[in-house]
């Protein structure tokens, strides 16, 4: 094995496993723990002070449930081989 299909492997399995599950598995992490905020009287804190504001209250619970999708996305893409580099060839004279 040369050192460009070592490295792409390992590319591959870095940014299709590795980033995928950590997506999967923060974002869901990061949502259960947010759900709390959406349930009647939670609060977030906003700038230092604790706010009931429903906006913000969603937003820290669906900006992380983004990040699964992304995940699964990205666990089923496949897998990326670059070109093989091509090599320059004059053009022949056609008189």
């Amino acid at each position: 094995m040369t050192y460009s299909e070592v490295h792409w492997k390992l590319f591959n399995f870095f940014a299709r496993r590795v980033l995928a599950v950590s997506f999967v598995v923060g974002g869901s992490v990061m949502a259960i723990l947010a759900v709390s905020n959406i349930l009647p009287g939670g609060t977030v804190i906003v700038d230092g002070i604790p706010s009931d504001d429903l906006v913000f209250r969603w937003v820290t619970f669906l900006l992380p449930l983004i990040l699964v999708p992304f995940g699964v996305a990205l666990f089923k893409a496949a897998p990326f081989v670059p070109r093989k580099q091509r090599t320059i060839t004059k053009k022949k004279d056609l008189t």
